[in-house]
């Protein structure tokens, strides 16, 4: 194609013999990012400025004609007006609000009306401020505040088309919020909706010459209106000879209570375990849900409080490793958002001045299940009927408890129940010390047992904790507890008082005297780890003890790891069981989809097995996971069995499948299962992979084909939506979409949103898209002159759909199958001209949709066509 004579004209004639010339299609892409950066500059300016900036329009004259950017010069004005907006302080999401815009001069840009009231929510700490300035501000609450003036270092951004207020603030003058915190205004209730999840699978044997065949249908359901959740759960299953069996496993209805921290529940739930034995109830219950505080405040750890003489720094480690580390400013400090370490260890803080002086101290850690943080309360009430479908006759029961941390070294915690013939009261206390962390609390009840009189006992229970630095061992007493003959706890009272209802043997129960379990973990640094855990537990109403011991060693070597595992269980009848097992793990090269061979061996009672397996995953996004084993055994009274099988795993984007088969020398199998769930929302209906708790959904109009990153093997359907399976409740999620895959006629405005959704909540997640075709079109003047360069292009709504580039080339997006579009370098007739475009029809599958469309036209003056008519 012969060069236009702009072109011509452009090119030094001293470089014709040796310069290059761009590939049409790169040349158009560098100059838009050219005119970009441009753009940007200028309105950063304008926008840093507060009002109009001036281009130096030199660069971009072509053949004595200059761009007209003037329409650039005070970027994308923000109009008066209240906006609700995402507000992100120092790249932490903190709240929506509806913000007022105010400009201070007509046509300028609106800038956010931020208040002090405002601002101290956000987490400023105004106590901070020094300025007179900040005085003034703090006396009048709720007049805007020049944020930038009163506290130094500070920048407020307005993406309007995000909807999104930046704001940084040095973290000096903010007060110090716990790490992963996310406000509960963030917390996304999500959209009315309605779910089927379903796992069905399907086993059949042949053993023997005799066959058999299961089936097992699984059902969760759930309905969202508002911010109440309702759930239900049941099962049906059936085998060769035997009647269907539908089982109604759970329903409940579920809302949270904010103010309290906790989840208020109707119907089947199970009571918490803290203080007294969980138990199936149906009733109401409201408890404490520690998933709606940061993960920093989760679990237990210890205050960390000091005193810096300057800008100090603070490290704290944990078996050598920098767990935390912040910057504080002269006088006291706090360190209350430490992770929980498990069973802890004890806390070495180091406190760095300015000058480089050091300071150092041990702050103890170690944690029981009971532990909670200084200031932290956990709470559950609940009433109801027992639910246990041994008992003919189900007693009622009210049950409280109640936990408190007072200080690091203490936490008080106890509760009572109150039922049928059945009345208990539990107090108990929780330390931290530099001996370990020791719980122990003493439960008291009383049972009236019909036709047998009243029993009355106490229970102690006692746990402790130990990490001990200087080996590096770890001891868990996980519990012991040691009963009195009359103490019962509220199920075994209420099995004794059945019986004794109906005429059975009220002494049948067993009825526990002690328990223990004990595990000690030492780890051998590069020499791998041992284990030890003893469990014993005896009875007052049967002879003997059932008691279990089992050891073992861990460690990796040069291709893998292996452990050895010895173990033995003494019944309370004597009956003695020994087992040894020893396994390898060998990855099989160092690739993502490498496979691991695993062997184990089993050898106990007479008998050994030996096991080989060979797994991995495959996919792009692992989508398919696959194992092949085969198991040779010697049985101590049977002959040699060997058999092997294959199983493997496809996560659809719309539903998961499984299939097995093996085979042996005495029997046959295989099995086939699916499961997924159904999803109805206010797009319509959407097939998935089975959802947890709180799942999203992704609507992303016109993004078919579009993959969810975030969730392996899922995709945008034909109507524009996806379903993420999983998020985690009260936090903040990031979901992204991959959009390769989908149409080149579709473009994302953004591939990521973030969400923090309430537990049990369907939050939707809308990906904008600009829909239309892309091309690329030449369209040079009549004459053949080629158009301005960076001209604006605009269709026949006036929507801009991009700017001129090199030798007239017009990259647009968002355009019909034909139009027109203007091209505009001034505000004249005789600055803008059309370019009438038709593009070729696609059809579904087309090669085209794989890249853009490339036409020729001419753009014709707008004077000659306002004179055409």
């Amino acid at each position: 194609m012969k060069p236009s004579r702009q072109r011509q004209s452009q090119r030094p004639a001293s470089a014709a013999a040796g310069s290059f010339i761009l590939n049409p299609v790169t040349a158009v892409v560098l100059s838009v990012f050219a005119m970009a950066g441009l753009m940007n500059a200028g309105i950063a300016c304008a926008a840093e400025a507060g009002g109009a900036v001036e281009f130096d329009t030199t660069f971009l004259q072509i053949d004595s004609q200059r761009v007209d950017v003037a329409r650039l010069g005070r970027g994308n004005v923000v109009s008066p007006g209240a906006y609700t907006v995402d507000i992100v302080v120092n790249d932490n999401p903190v709240a929506r609000d509806a913000v007022r815009f105010v400009a201070t001069h007509e046509g300028e840009n609106a800038r956010a009306c931020l208040t002090r009231k405002m601002l101290e929510r956000y987490g400023v700490d105004f106590s901070k401020l020094a300025s007179d300035d900040a005085k003034a501000s703090a006396r009048a609450a709720d007049e805007c505040i020049d944020v930038s003036a009163i506290i130094p270092d500070t920048t407020v951004d307005f993406d309007f088309g995000e909807q999104k207020l930046a704001i940084t603030i040095p973290q000096k003058y903010m007060h110090n919020l716990a790490r992963g915190y996310v406000a509960p205004e963030l917390w996304d209730k999500g959209v009315n909706a309605g779910f089927l999840s379903y796992n069905a699978n399907m086993y059949r044997s042949d053993s023997g010459g005799v066959h058999s065949t299961q089936a097992y249908l699984g059902l969760n359901s759930g309905v969202n209106i508002g911010g109440w959740h309702f759930r239900h759960q049941s099962s049906m299953t059936s085998a060769t000879g035997q009647s269907a069996q539908f089982d109604n496993i759970a329903t409940y209805v579920q809302h949270d209570v904010t103010k309290l921290r906790s989840q208020a529940t109707l119907g089947d739930a199970q009571t918490t375990g803290d203080v007294f034995d969980s138990v199936a109830f149906r009733g109401a219950q409201i408890a404490t849900d520690d998933r709606m505080l940061p993960e920093s405040l989760r679990g237990y750890a210890p205050v960390v409080r000091g005193t810096a003489e300057s800008n100090a720094r603070v490290t704290v480690r944990q078996n050598g490793q920098v767990i935390y580390e912040t910057s504080v400013s002269p006088g006291p400090f706090e360190i209350r958002d430490l992770y929980a370490t498990g069973y802890g260890g004890n806390l070495d803080v180091t406190v760095t001045e300015a000058d480089g002086r050091t300071r150092s101290f041990t702050v103890p850690y170690a944690a029981v299940a009971q532990s909670l943080r200084a200031g932290t309360t956990r709470f559950a009430v609940t009433a109801g009927v027992l639910r246990d479908d041994s008992l003919q006759t189900k007693p009622g029961f009210t049950q409280f408890t109640v936990q408190r941390g007072l200080t690091n070294l203490v936490t008080l915690y106890g509760g009572g129940i109150v039922s049928n013939g059945y009345v208990a009261a539990n107090l108990g206390a929780a330390f931290n010390t530099k001996f370990g962390a020791v719980a122990g609390d003493v439960t008291t009840a009383r049972t009236q047992v019909p036709g047998a009189g009243t029993q009355q006992g106490q229970s102690l229970h006692i746990g402790y904790s130990k990490f001990v630095d200087a080996t590096d061992t770890n001891i868990a007493l996980g519990a012991y507890r040691y009963s009195d003959a009359g103490y019962m706890g509220l199920a075994e009272a209420a099995r004794t008082r059945d019986a004794a209802l109906h005429g059975g043997d009220a002494n049948a129960a067993d009825q526990a005297r002690g328990r223990l379990q004990l595990t000690v973990n030492q780890n051998l640094k590069d020499r791998g780890s041992v284990f030890a855990t003893v469990s014993s537990q005896h009875y007052w109403n049967r002879p003997g003890r059932d008691v279990f011991y089992q050891a073992g060693y861990s460690n990796g070597f040069k291709y893998g790891t292996y452990s050895v595992t010895a173990g033995r269980t003494r019944s309370a009848d004597g009956t003695l069981s020994n087992e040894i097992m020893l396994s390898t793990t060998i990855p099989l090269g160092h690739t993502q989809h490498a496979p691991m061979l695993s062997t184990n061996l089993n050898m106990g009672n007479g008998a050994a097995t030996a096991q080989t397996s060979l797994g991995g995953s495959a996919g792009e996004r692992n989508q398919y996971s696959y194992n092949a084993y085969a198991t040779a055994g010697q049985g101590s009274s049977s002959g040699a069995n060997v058999n092997g099988g294959v199983s493997g795993t496809w996560r659809a984007p719309y539903s998961q499948v499984t299939a097995s088969a093996s085979a042996g020398s005495s029997a046959t199998q295989v099995s086939a299962g699916v499961s997924g769930s159904i999803v109805a929302h206010p797009g319509g209906v959407t097939f998935s992979q089975t959802v947890g708790d709180t799942f999203g959904i992704v609507e992303a109009k016109g993004a078919e084909g579009a993959t969810v990153s975030s969730a392996s093997g899922v995709k945008v359907d034909s109507r524009g939506y996806a379903v993420v399976p999983f998020l985690t409740a009260y936090g903040m999620n990031t979901v992204d979409i991959d959009p390769k895959g989908s149409s080149t006629d579709v473009e994302f405005v953004s591939t990521s949103e973030r969400v923090a959704p309430r537990l049990g909540s369907v939050p939707m997640l809308t990906f904008k898209t600009n829909m239309g075709r892309a091309a690329l079109i030449r369209a040079p003047r009549m004459n053949g002159d080629a158009l301005p360069f960076g001209a604006e292009v605009v269709d026949q709504s006036g929507r801009n759909v991009g700017v001129v580039a090199q030798d007239s080339r017009i990259f647009a997006r968002g355009l019909e199958v034909q139009g027109a579009l203007t091209v505009k370098w001034g505000e004249g007739p005789a600055d803008m001209c059309s370019v009438k475009y038709a593009l070729p029809v696609k059809t579904k599958g087309d090669a085209a949709d794989l890249s853009y469309m490339s036409i020729e036209s001419h753009c014709v003056p707008e004077v000659s066509i306002a004179a055409s008519r």
